[in-house]
């Protein structure tokens, strides 16, 4: 897949992260045939992971900002741009309701400089596609693969940034590692919104499942996940909450939690 995403390009540079991160063991090819990678990283330990290429090992910000310098002494003879996008299509209200249609949803209701903490596997290329982020800081992920971090986090990043409101958008496989973190942010006070995209299954388990050698029509035992009620988990711990499985009360729902100034829940059903 990344060599696919690459093809056409002939020179890859990579700045402050891993080249590349793989969900499971990558043995490549990494690149398309005649690319060159080059990678500035502050990491020695991630830059011996590099499998080809140069890696540099230093200061990021000094890097790019010399590496800007040098373009523009030497700027090319022409610059390319881009491939235009056409608009995505919006997802349309539909009962059961999508993925899409929740992303798109909260991306209209939520304010730009708004943090979401995400830890949602199976709907990310969704949130990826359909919620934007634009302002630096407001978004924080995981690196690849780990489970349990997205709740608490989103109560750390709310007790580092207390004047912004925190968006822990969460899938309910992952809710069910670290709930408790919804106690810490009602007994901080903290204006968390607790987003669960409920689809009722681990479904990034279900979706690698032909990966770790499970047949198309195998069942993966445990990753059905029925009768889960996050809503009643949250009331348990002192933090209203409210379940939508109506697209026409989305919005007011997700309106009312990010204006309180206390912690509260959004369990959204999707199919």
């Amino acid at each position: 897949k990344i060599v696919q995403l690459l093809e056409g390009h002939d020179l890859v540079f990579v700045a402050g992260a891993p080249a590349f991160t793989y969900h499971v063991e990558g043995s490549g090819p990494h690149l398309p045939p005649g690319a060159t990678l080059y990678q500035l990283i502050d990491d020695p330990m991630t830059a011996s992971w590099t499998p080809q290429g140069s890696a540099i090992v230093g200061n990021i910000r000094l890097g790019l900002q010399d590496l800007l310098a040098q373009m523009a002494q030497h700027p090319p003879a022409t610059r390319l741009q881009p491939a235009r996008r056409e608009p995505r299509t919006r997802a349309a209200p539909e009962t059961p309701m999508s993925a899409a249609f929740a992303m798109q949803t909260l991306a209209d209701v939520r304010a730009a400089e708004d943090i979401v903490v995400e830890e949602a596997p199976g709907s990310r290329p969704t949130m990826q596609a359909y919620l934007p982020f634009t302002r630096p800081g407001s978004f924080y992920t995981m690196a690849s693969g780990g489970l349990g971090y997205g709740m608490p986090a989103a109560v750390g990043v709310a007790l580092a940034r207390p004047h912004q409101r925190v968006i822990g958008l969460i899938g309910d496989g992952s809710a069910m590692y670290s709930p408790q973190a919804i106690y810490s942010a009602v007994q901080l006070g903290l204006p968390i919104t607790f987003v669960i995209i409920n689809n009722g299954r681990y479904a990034a388990l279900q979706d690698f499942a032909p990966a770790f050698g499970f047949g198309a029509d195998d069942v993966v035992q445990g990753t059905d996940l029925p009768g889960l009620d996050f809503v009643a988990l949250a009331q348990s711990m002192g933090c209203q909450g409210v379940r939508v499985s109506d697209p026409a009360e989305l919005a007011g729902a997700l309106q009312a939690a990010l204006s309180a100034n206390a912690p509260r829940l959004v369990e959204v059903l999707v199919r």
